[in-house]
């Protein structure tokens, strides 16, 4: 499978992609304050995203990463924001759903992805349930 990065350049294309493509499928408000693990194939078919404008080029700067990218499920058409935690296991990919709002919020996105997303870690809730 060609891995395909959809390049996001400004606020307005940010915006007109999260307003065309709305989630299929409700989850409760406390799930986007919560991390999940999922596997390779689940994140194999995400459609890719990077942010490629201000502030998030800072952003992912700040945080020693190359780029801030979000995730869109083919199945729900929710996004998330996600990492791969390698640290001291076998790699895992952590994600988290995000709305529009969460998104442009700067300083939570810095902070989630800060010291090796740190925060999305601590987050995780192994009960979490829904579909992705």
């Amino acid at each position: 499978m060609t891995l395909t990065i959809n390049e996001i350049t400004s606020e307005q294309q940010l915006d007109k992609l999260f307003n065309s493509h709305q989630c299929n499928f409700y989850i409760d408000l406390s799930s986007y304050r919560k991390t999940r693990y999922i596997e390779d194939k689940t994140y194999d078919d995400f459609i890719k995203y990077r942010l490629n404008f201000e502030p998030y080029i800072q952003i992912a700067k700040v945080c020693s990463m190359l780029n801030i990218h979000i995730y869109r499920s083919r199945f729900t058409n929710r996004f998330y924001i996600g990492f791969f935690n390698t640290g001291g296991h076998a790699p895992r990919f952590e994600i988290r759903p995000i709305r529009l709002e969460d998104i442009k919020n700067y300083s939570y996105i810095q902070d989630m992805f800060s010291n090796h997303a740190q925060k999305l870690s601590w987050g995780i809730d192994i009960n979490e349930n829904y579909d992705i």
